[in-house]
């Protein structure tokens, strides 16, 4: 385990990327990298990857005088009680159930421990960001898929396996789109990524004179770049998208809401980056769905850390003892 006034190193491995930082104890990263991943390359390759790519930054590290001595990371899905297997990913398939956690520990100089990367957001977040001094705190990601980490008094909440729940895949909708998880209708099926693309598409097909159908004729498919680019143009199509996308959102807090009862909700990954369009049409949804008596003091903001909160939980987690190899 790291002391206090030393330095860890957090992974964040996605179903596009593994982020890598040198992370302090005051929150600071000293270092970083980003590597493409693309999710149907086998588990050896992924591993090869991510070993590297520590390894390289230890390196760095320490020629710069840091010392990191342990690694803290997370990444989406469900891992057993212990936290030594993924067990299902969903944005992650060849990871699952395959001995994954136990290669890359082989593979590793570094003691190294796992997390979701949800609750990592929502300890960053706790401890750096916007979440500072809330005591009932929910941090939602928002990208390729959708996680929820929740804090309740300064404490990662678990209530099985080792998350508070897959708040992702809360049922919104019973007869909305089929979700890669399985089940119909999910928040993640709706709200996430891919589905403010898919619906961003279908909305360029629907209004032919839009700055979506052109950015989809200029490019074949349109990406969050594509639909922020829209939106700051005044693109109305974009702008529906978003709203209808960020709309779910805030009915899927509203379910989380009577179970947690949250003071506040923050929101970040890749999709906050639309900013208060996207915010205000988190809390329209929460507002007209939400049961008053459990969400009606809800305070909806953005994530403070933006892209680094899982990086920064992940160091922080290890170097507080939070988590124990």
């Amino acid at each position: 385990m790291v002391t206090g006034g030393r330095c860890a190193i957090g992974v964040d491995l996605g179903g596009q990327s593994v982020k890598l930082a040198t992370v302090q104890d005051t929150g600071t990263v000293c270092l970083r990298r980003q590597i493409p991943v693309d999710a149907t390359w086998p588990v050896e390759r992924i591993t090869d990857l991510i070993a590297g790519g520590v390894e390289e930054m230890v390196g760095q590290a320490r020629s710069q005088g840091h010392a990191p001595s342990a690694m803290g990371m997370v990444m989406p899905g469900y891992m057993d009680r212990d936290r030594t297997e993924l067990v299902f990913a969903t944005n992650l398939p060849t990871l699952n159930q395959c001995g994954f956690l136990a290669r890359l520990r082989h593979a590793l100089s570094l003691p190294v421990v796992f997390d979701a990367d949800c609750n990592a957001a929502a300890v960053g977040e706790s401890r750096f960001g916007a979440g500072r001094g809330v005591d009932r705190l929910i941090v939602a990601t928002i990208g390729t898929g959708i996680g929820a980490g929740v804090i309740l008094g300064g404490e990662v909440l678990r209530v099985w396996h080792h998350i508070a729940g897959s708040l992702g895949h809360v049922i919104v909708n019973a007869r909305g789109p089929a979700c890669k998880c399985g089940a119909r209708g999910c928040v993640e099926s709706l709200a996430a990524g891919p589905a403010l693309e898919r619906r961003a598409a279908e909305l360029a097909d629907a209004q032919p004179a839009s700055r979506l159908a052109a950015m989809k004729a200029e490019y074949g498919r349109l990406t969050g770049v594509e639909i922020g680019r829209a939106l700051a143009e005044g693109d109305a199509a974009a702008e529906q998208a978003i709203d209808e996308c960020g709309w779910w959102l805030g009915a899927g807090i509203a379910s989380w809401s009577v179970i947690y009862r949250p003071d506040k909700v923050l929101i970040g990954g890749g999709v906050s980056g639309l900013g208060e369009t996207y915010l205000q049409a988190v809390r329209r949804g929460l507002a007209e769905v939400g049961q008053p008596n459990a969400t009606g003091h809800v305070q909806i903001d953005a994530a403070a850390l933006g892209p680094d909160a899982g990086l920064i939980g992940a160091a922080a987690m290890v170097m507080t003892g939070e988590l124990t190899t």
